[in-house]
C-alpha cells in the first residue's frame, strides 16, 4: 500500500538559488554524496552513481518547473528489498517567503520506502540548507580556540550526552548520515537488513547498549558540551567491524579495534581525535589487550566522511604500523605489551 508523507524547511535564500543546488550537476554532497547523470529536463533519466561509481538510485523526470517544482519518479538500488520495490515519487516545491523561501519535499510510496523517507526526508533538507545558504555554512565554521578538551567514558549516565550528540551536533555538516548514530560498529543485520533500518532503530538498539554496558566508547567534552566521539573496544565483540572487515576471531582474541571517530564540524583541526585515541590506547592497554589496530581509508579525500575510521598519519604518529593490506583500506596495529 502505498502512503504519502512531506518535510518542510525554510531558507533565508530565494527559490532561484535552492533550484541551481537542486539541478546542478556534479557531486551533491547533500545528497548521500551521489552525482546525478542525466539531464533535469521532462522525459529525462537520472542515473545517481556514489562515490564508488556504483549505481544506488534510478529517476525518471515527471515535472520540471524552474524554479517552482521538480517532481522525480524514483527507484532505489542500493539495497534488495528497495530495488524489488515500485517506484516512488518524489516532488520538491519551492515559494518565495519574503527574501526567503520554504521547501517542502513530499512523497508517494510504499510502506518501506515511505518509512525511509520519512526517516531521512528531514536531514535531506538540512543538507540542502547547508549547500543553498552562506549563513548556515557560516555557522560550522572552524573555531579559532576550544579551549580544554575533557575525555569521559561512556557509561550509562552518559547516555543523554550520547543522544544529544548524535541528535543535534555529530552530523550537522553532513546531515545524510545523522541516522547513524554509530550502530553501524555494532551490527548484526545482514546488509540487506541494514540498509532498511531508519534512525529511530539505530537510535534505539545503540541507546539501550550503552544503558546495559555493551559498548565502549568516548566522548571528548569542550566548554561542557560533547565535541567529539571515539568506538572503540575488543574487536571479537565490534560485530559491524569483524563483518566489515571480514576478520576471523581466531586471529583477534586479545586485540582490540578503534572503529570511528566523531567530531563536530567547529571542533576539528585541534586535535579532539588524536586525544580521543590517545586514551582508547590507554583503556585498551589497562583492559590488558596486546594490540590495537584501526582501518583507515586508502582512498581519502581529507574529507570528516572519508576519514571517520581515523586517517592514516593520525595512526602513523601515535605509533601505529601497516600491518595489513585491504582494497580500501589499511590494516594499522599498534602493540601495547
Amino acid at each position: 500500500m502505498s502512503k504519502s508523507g512531506s518535510h518542510t524547511i525554510d531558507l533565508e535564500v530565494p527559490p532561484l538559488e535552492v533550484w541551481k543546488v537542486l539541478v546542478a550537476p556534479g557531486r551533491r554532497d547533500w545528497y548521500y554524496r551521489l552525482t546525478p547523470e542525466g539531464d533535469f529536463t521532462p522525459g529525462g533519466h537520472i542515473r545517481w552513481v556514489d562515490v564508488r561509481g556504483e549505481l544506488v538510485e534510478e529517476s525518471d523526470v515527471a515535472v520540471v518547473e524552474p524554479p517552482r517544482r521538480l517532481v522525480l519518479r524514483s527507484r532505489f538500488l542500493f539495497a534488495p528489498p528497495f530495488a524489488a520495490t515500485a517506484p516512488h515519487e518524489v516532488t520538491w516545491d519551492l515559494s518565495a517567503t519574503g527574501g526567503g523561501s520554504q521547501i517542502r519535499v513530499s512523497w508517494i510510496a510504499e510502506d518501506g520506502v515511505h518509512s525511509l523517507m520519512k526517516s531521512e526526508g528531514g536531514a535531506q533538507l538540512q543538507g540542502l540548507r547547508l549547500a543553498a545558504d552562506p549563513t548556515a555554512r557560516a555557522e560550522l565554521e572552524r573555531l579559532p580556540d576550544i579551549g580544554e578538551v575533557e575525555v569521559v567514558d561512556v557509561t550509562p549516565d552518559q547516555l543523554p550526552a550520547y543522544q544529544h550528540f548524535f541528535d543535534k551536533v555529530a552530523f550537522r555538516d553532513f546531515p545524510a548520515w545523522q541516522s547513524c548514530y554509530c550502530m553501524e560498529t555494532h551490527r548484526t543485520q545482514s546488509d540487506e537488513e541494514w540498509a532498511v533500518r531508519a534512525a529511530e532503530d539505530n537510535r534505539r538498539d545503540m541507546s539501550d547498549s550503552i544503558e546495559h554496558g555493551r559498548v565502549t566508547a568516548l566522548l571528548a567534552f569542550a566548554g561542557g558540551e560533547p565535541v567529539g566521539w571515539c568506538n572503540y573496544g575488543d574487536t571479537t565483540h565490534l560485530h559491524g567491524v569483524m563483518s566489515r572487515f571480514k576478520l576471523q576471531p581466531a586471529d583477534h582474541e586479545g586485540i582490540g579495534s578503534v572503529a570511528c571517530f566523531v567530531i563536530a564540524a567547529p571542533y576539528r583541526g585541534h586535535g579532539v581525535a588524536s586525544k580521543l585515541l590517545q586514551v582508547a590506547i590507554e583503556r585498551l592497554r589497562a583492559r590488558g589487550l596486546r594490540a590495537v589496530e584501526a582501518y583507515p581509508s586508502r582512498e581519502s579525500d581529507d574529507s570528516a566522511q572519508s576519514n571517520y575510521r581515523g586517517p592514516l598519519d593520525m595512526y602513523l604518529r601515535a605509533g601505529f604500523e601497516p600491518y595489513r593490506e585491504l582494497e580500501r583500506h589499511v590494516v594499522v596495529r599498534k602493540v601495547l605489551a
